[in-house]
């Protein structure tokens, strides 16, 4: 069973994760008091947690906000789990069983489904799943659990990507198929190389939502 100092915050970070918390937004404790029906000292353990993974903030004499969304942090993100998930996936090519690749399709049915229902909530969580079951399928889950936690800045602009752009879900699931279908044929090259270049789309349109979205994001340093 969670503690109430985990289920605040839990239930904090998916609200930021999601923009229920815009960027920029002062939170007050008492409102998520009212919210979560929890006391205030769980509220400010979760938000001192989330301020050392740098989603929140504290101006002097102003309040508590959410930080803007770090571009920086977010490609920074994306150089590394590209490097990684491009060993994961060259390992699972070797090792990845029938009752896993069973169920990356399975996966895959189901972001169909909810790219026909423009679910992009469910379309998000799932393109986590995909990912992640290649971790699990070699014994790198800590790996995928320190990457989750390394990329929550890059999360915020899916998230922000996926709800305001007409992302191209078709193609998505494409990738993903040919991912699987390369690592199925144990075609270690091909499913390196269609890895790499499939989280190549995960920072694309970045331009367009910061000009429609200038106050989401931090001011990058020259």
């Amino acid at each position: 069973m969670q503690s109430l100092n985990e289920v605040a915050y839990e239930s904090i970070l998916n609200d930021i994760l999601k923009l229920k918390f815009l960027p920029g937004e002062k939170i007050q404790d008492k409102t998520l008091m009212e919210q979560l029906n929890i006391s205030r000292t769980p509220i400010r353990e979760a938000i001192l947690r989330l301020k050392n993974d740098g989603l929140m903030m504290t101006v002097p004499q102003s309040g508590t906000y959410v930080t803007k969304i770090s571009l920086s942090s977010a490609l920074n993100a994306r150089f590394v789990r590209q490097s990684v998930e491009r060993s994961v996936v060259s390992e699972a090519a070797g090792k990845m069983s029938k009752l896993d690749l069973l169920d990356s399709r399975t996966i895959i049915s189901k972001q169909q489904i909810a790219a026909e229902e423009q679910n992009a909530v469910d379309f998000f969580y799932l393109d986590n799943d995909f990912h992640k079951l290649f971790y699990a399928a070699t014994d790198r889950l800590q790996v995928w659990d320190w990457l989750e936690n390394l990329s929550l800045q890059l999360d915020r602009y899916r998230f922000l990507r996926i709800q305001q752009t007409n992302m191209p879900l078709d193609e998505l699931i494409k990738q993903h198929t040919e991912i699987l279908d390369a690592v199925e044929a144990h075609d270690i090259k091909v499913a390196e190389k269609k890895a790499f270049n499939h989280l190549n789309l995960m920072l694309s349109e970045k331009d367009k939502l910061i000009a429609q979205f200038p106050d989401y994001f931090e001011a990058e340093q020259k």
